[in-house]
């Protein structure tokens, strides 16, 4: 009741159903071949496995060491692991309860099928509006950033 309008910068309720369709967040172990060879990972494996992630991440070849660094300054084990946790989450049944405006912007990595994922994913958040960030990635404010900021301030100071 406090919070009148939230934006969502390509965020999904559930990750693990467009990562790994059908598999149940019970499947996902902290204790995974997966993590466990992610925490076994030198320094430099670990960059590098950092680097490619980032260069997935946007379309600014300048952002891709910001966002390494992001995720190197991290602990790995947090890291790790809270990748997991993210995988775990499934909110999709409670956006029904969210009573707050909420703008959603996605970034059209995968074309159409992402926007219908969108759709889908948030069926339950009654109060919604889905924009496509054109030519993006997943660091919108990277990629579009006036596109990103006009959205922004238009939904901010909208009533």
């Amino acid at each position: 009741d406090i919070v009148k309008k939230i934006i969502l910068v390509d965020a999904l309720p559930c990750m693990r159903e467009v990562m790994m369709p059908g598999v149940p967040a019970e499947n996902l172990q902290y204790e995974s071949p997966y993590n466990k060879q992610t925490l076994a990972m030198d320094v430099d494996q670990f960059k590098g496995m950092a680097t490619m992630m980032s260069t997935n991440m946007t379309n600014k070849k300048d952002k891709i060491e910001t966002i390494t660094n992001w995720i190197l300054e991290a602990d790995k084990k947090t890291y790790v692991y809270g990748y997991t946790d993210l995988l775990k989450l499934d909110v999709r049944t409670q956006l029904s309860k969210v009573k707050a405006k909420a703008l959603i912007l996605g970034a059209p990595t995968y074309g159409a099928v992402a926007k219908e994922t969108m759709e889908k994913q948030y069926t339950n958040l009654a109060n919604k509006r889905i924009e496509m960030a054109p030519d993006s990635k997943h660091f919108i404010m990277f990629d579009q950033p006036e596109w990103f900021y006009k959205k922004v301030n238009a939904f901010l100071t909208s009533e």
